[in-house]
């Protein structure tokens, strides 16, 4: 049987092709990065986040409405990659039909870089609490394609969204401290996801590029030894 089914290397069914890891949207949504203080809430946290109009992106394998995660990534792949706005997550989003747990969200929490020069000026720092004399926070928000509503009584007129992020307590990257603020814990990212020698993304990371030349210091670069 296994000889029958068997199918030579170079069979081109052979291959799967992956889904794309970021797709980009564009439009209204959430940006918790500037959120320190997310409150703890159970299994989740309350972070307040920004409103923005602006292009964004979606880490595909963190979308919680199934329905809009299992298209995006049937359609979206590295072979036949969505541009802008073809991902049918981005329509459920900018339609406010974003599903989770039969609830449908006018709001969702997704990557912009909106701030991202202000972010950097803090310095990413490696929050490890597996480290031996480690002192910051044990727990983390991840607000990836989290589901927000309106916070009609913010006491930050700036962040008027709410979104409820995931929690974790694993190694995280800190802006200038491994401690949230207020009593509270940060909105960041896992400590594998930063390269702190180049000061980059360890993967492609759409549109991070210009974003890294729009921070840096406006002055030449030295030309390499010869």
């Amino acid at each position: 049987m296994a000889e029958v089914t068997e199918k030579p290397d170079n069979d081109p069914s052979n291959f799967i092709d992956v889904s794309q890891e970021f797709v980009v949207c564009t439009g209204w949504h959430a940006l918790c990065s500037a959120s320190p203080d997310c409150r703890m809430n159970g299994d989740k946290a309350d972070c307040d986040c920004l409103r923005v109009n602006e292009p964004h992106i979606v880490a595909t394998s963190e979308i919680q409405d199934l329905v809009a995660k299992r298209m995006t990534l049937t359609k979206c792949t590295k072979e036949y990659p969505c541009d802008v706005d073809q991902a049918p997550v981005c329509k459920a989003i900018k339609d406010g039909k974003y599903e989770v747990d039969n609830v449908k969200y006018n709001w969702v929490s997704t990557y912009s870089y909106r701030g991202w020069c202000s972010l950097l000026e803090y310095k990413p720092i490696a929050c490890d609490q597996y480290t031996p004399d480690y002192t910051g926070d044990l727990y983390w928000a991840i607000c990836d394609a989290a589901p927000c509503t309106e916070n009609p009584n913010s006491s930050n007129s700036d962040k008027p969204l709410s979104c409820q992020c995931r929690v974790k307590n694993t190694p995280f990257v800190g802006f200038g401290s491994c401690t949230g603020a207020n009593g509270g814990i940060m909105s960041s990212f896992p400590l594998w996801a930063w390269d702190f020698q180049r000061n980059t993304y360890p993967f492609a990371m759409p549109g991070y590029e210009y974003v890294q030349g729009a921070c840096a210091t406006f002055k030449s670069d030295p030309l390499p030894s010869r």
